[in-house]
Protein backbone atom coordinates (compact mmCIF):
# COMPACT_ATOMS: atom_id res chain seq x y z
CA UNK A 1 0.00 0.00 0.00
CA UNK A 2 1.48 3.37 -0.59
CA UNK A 3 3.58 5.29 -3.22
CA UNK A 4 7.72 6.25 -1.85
CA UNK A 5 8.01 9.99 -1.45
CA UNK A 6 11.73 11.34 -2.41
CA UNK A 7 13.44 9.54 0.64
CA UNK A 8 11.88 6.34 -0.32
CA UNK A 9 9.34 5.95 2.63
CA UNK A 10 6.13 4.69 1.96
CA UNK A 11 3.00 6.77 2.67
CA UNK A 12 -0.31 6.31 3.41
CA UNK A 13 -3.36 8.63 4.52
CA UNK A 14 -5.60 7.62 7.19
CA UNK A 15 -8.77 9.38 7.14
CA UNK A 16 -10.56 10.11 10.26
CA UNK A 17 -13.36 7.99 10.32
CA UNK A 18 -11.21 4.92 9.57
CA UNK A 19 -9.43 6.30 13.32
CA UNK A 20 -12.50 6.68 14.76
CA UNK A 21 -13.76 3.07 14.15
CA UNK A 22 -10.42 1.91 15.28
CA UNK A 23 -10.56 3.89 18.21
CA UNK A 24 -13.97 3.13 19.55
CA UNK A 25 -14.38 -0.61 20.42
CA UNK A 26 -18.56 -0.02 20.60
CA UNK A 27 -18.67 0.63 16.72
CA UNK A 28 -19.33 -2.47 14.08
CA UNK A 29 -16.83 -0.83 12.34
CA UNK A 30 -14.09 -1.43 14.56
CA UNK A 31 -13.99 -5.21 13.86
CA UNK A 32 -13.36 -4.73 10.16
CA UNK A 33 -10.50 -2.19 10.34
CA UNK A 34 -8.60 -3.35 13.79
CA UNK A 35 -6.41 -6.01 12.07
CA UNK A 36 -5.78 -3.93 8.97
CA UNK A 37 -4.82 -0.65 10.78
CA UNK A 38 -2.59 -2.32 13.03
CA UNK A 39 -0.74 -4.05 10.50
CA UNK A 40 -0.20 -0.63 9.33
CA UNK A 41 1.08 0.46 12.52
CA UNK A 42 3.45 -2.76 12.33
CA UNK A 43 4.69 -1.79 9.21
CA UNK A 44 7.17 0.49 7.81
CA UNK A 45 4.89 2.70 6.10
CA UNK A 46 4.60 6.56 7.16
CA UNK A 47 1.23 7.40 7.86
CA UNK A 48 0.11 10.88 6.81
CA UNK A 49 -2.28 13.20 8.45
CA UNK A 50 -2.76 16.87 8.98
CA UNK A 51 -3.35 19.08 11.72
CA UNK A 52 -7.33 19.28 11.00
CA UNK A 53 -8.07 15.75 10.65
CA UNK A 54 -6.36 15.54 14.00
CA UNK A 55 -9.08 17.86 15.35
CA UNK A 56 -11.53 15.94 13.98
CA UNK A 57 -10.69 12.35 15.43
CA UNK A 58 -9.71 14.37 18.74
CA UNK A 59 -13.25 15.96 18.91
CA UNK A 60 -14.60 12.55 18.09
CA UNK A 61 -13.07 11.12 20.96
CA UNK A 62 -13.83 13.63 23.49
CA UNK A 63 -17.46 13.50 22.58
CA UNK A 64 -17.76 9.74 23.17
CA UNK A 65 -15.01 9.03 26.24
CA UNK A 66 -14.96 10.27 29.49
CA UNK A 67 -12.02 13.39 29.22
CA UNK A 68 -9.18 10.84 31.15
CA UNK A 69 -9.49 7.98 28.49
CA UNK A 70 -10.13 10.64 25.18
CA UNK A 71 -6.83 12.46 26.36
CA UNK A 72 -5.58 8.82 26.64
CA UNK A 73 -6.36 7.80 22.83
CA UNK A 74 -5.71 11.19 21.76
CA UNK A 75 -2.20 10.98 23.26
CA UNK A 76 -1.52 7.77 21.73
CA UNK A 77 -2.15 8.62 18.24
CA UNK A 78 -0.38 11.88 17.99
CA UNK A 79 2.80 9.73 19.06
CA UNK A 80 2.33 7.28 16.68
CA UNK A 81 5.63 6.26 15.41
CA UNK A 82 4.98 6.20 11.69
CA UNK A 83 2.20 9.13 11.89
CA UNK A 84 3.31 12.53 10.46
CA UNK A 85 1.21 15.26 10.76
CA UNK A 86 1.56 18.43 8.49
CA UNK A 87 0.53 21.32 9.41
CA UNK A 88 -2.48 23.54 7.89
CA UNK A 89 -0.45 26.12 6.61
CA UNK A 90 -1.29 28.85 3.46
CA UNK A 91 -0.27 26.82 0.72
CA UNK A 92 -2.27 24.19 2.19
CA UNK A 93 -5.24 25.56 2.37
CA UNK A 94 -5.20 27.59 -0.69
CA UNK A 95 -4.98 24.01 -2.50
CA UNK A 96 -7.60 22.90 -0.27
CA UNK A 97 -10.32 25.94 -1.50
CA UNK A 98 -9.58 24.82 -5.29
CA UNK A 99 -10.76 21.22 -4.24
CA UNK A 100 -13.47 22.66 -3.29
CA UNK A 101 -14.32 24.05 -5.82
CA UNK A 102 -13.48 21.79 -8.29
CA UNK A 103 -15.43 18.68 -6.49
CA UNK A 104 -17.76 19.92 -4.13
CA UNK A 105 -20.67 20.47 -6.73
CA UNK A 106 -19.91 17.39 -9.08
CA UNK A 107 -19.14 15.01 -6.57
CA UNK A 108 -20.46 16.33 -2.86
CA UNK A 109 -16.71 16.44 -1.78
CA UNK A 110 -16.65 18.87 1.41
CA UNK A 111 -14.46 21.05 3.20
CA UNK A 112 -12.43 18.74 5.55
CA UNK A 113 -12.16 16.12 2.90
CA UNK A 114 -10.55 18.92 0.62
CA UNK A 115 -7.58 19.07 2.98
CA UNK A 116 -7.14 15.54 2.66
CA UNK A 117 -6.71 15.62 -1.28
CA UNK A 118 -4.33 19.25 -0.75
CA UNK A 119 -2.04 17.52 2.02
CA UNK A 120 -2.30 14.41 -0.18
CA UNK A 121 -1.62 16.11 -3.63
CA UNK A 122 1.30 18.48 -2.00
CA UNK A 123 3.12 15.31 0.10
CA UNK A 124 3.01 12.78 -2.81
CA UNK A 125 0.72 10.59 -0.83
CA UNK A 126 -1.39 8.30 -3.53
CA UNK A 127 -3.06 6.05 -1.13
CA UNK A 128 -6.04 7.04 1.12
CA UNK A 129 -7.84 4.14 3.32
CA UNK A 130 -11.33 5.84 4.14
CA UNK A 131 -14.96 4.92 4.65
CA UNK A 132 -16.01 7.93 2.67
CA UNK A 133 -18.46 7.69 -0.27
CA UNK A 134 -17.11 11.04 -1.63
CA UNK A 135 -13.56 9.82 -2.19
CA UNK A 136 -15.24 7.27 -3.35
CA UNK A 137 -16.86 9.05 -6.07
CA UNK A 138 -14.02 10.90 -6.83
CA UNK A 139 -12.24 8.07 -7.58
CA UNK A 140 -12.15 7.79 -11.11
CA UNK A 141 -11.16 11.28 -11.61
CA UNK A 142 -7.89 11.17 -9.34
CA UNK A 143 -4.70 9.45 -9.53
CA UNK A 144 -5.40 8.33 -5.97
CA UNK A 145 -5.68 4.44 -4.74
CA UNK A 146 -8.81 4.72 -2.38
CA UNK A 147 -8.81 2.01 0.17
CA UNK A 148 -12.15 1.22 1.83
CA UNK A 149 -11.04 -1.67 4.59
CA UNK A 150 -15.07 -1.40 5.84
CA UNK A 151 -16.24 -2.59 2.72
CA UNK A 152 -13.60 -5.06 1.88
CA UNK A 153 -13.60 -6.87 5.35
CA UNK A 154 -17.51 -7.10 5.59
Amino acid sequence: MGTKNKAGEKLIFIDSNIWCYYFDKRLPEHQLVREPIRQILLSPQQIICNTIVVMEIAHYLVRHFGKDEARSKIEHFIKLGNLNILDFDAKTMAESIDNLLNYNYSHGLGGRDSTILASMNLHNVKTLITHDDAFKRLSNKTHYNIIDSVAENQ
